[in-house]
């Protein structure tokens, strides 16, 4: 089993009241599939921002053991 957290940052949806948490998963799972279990969808997904270890990531990437996710939408404005 692999441990990772998740955090949501700024005006992201999130699946649940909480801003982290701590999933337990069957192998390093791809950022995409990391979403899809988030039940985010591929066009919401698309939109997202993935840092994994503070290093931005596509959806194909892997997510390792240990390691800290954070979820955001960028947004802009002026």
């Amino acid at each position: 089993m692999a441990h990772i957290t998740v955090e949501f940052v700024g005006p992201v949806r999130r699946p649940g009241p909480e801003r982290t948490l701590s999933l337990e998963v069957e192998a390093a799972p791809a950022v995409g599939a990391l979403l899809e279990r988030l039940g985010y969808g591929r066009e919401e997904g698309a939109r997202l921002t993935v840092l994994v270890d503070g290093i931005r990531q596509g959806p194909a990437a892997l997510v390792p053991d240990g390691a800290r996710v954070e979820i955001l939408l960028p947004v802009g404005g002026g």
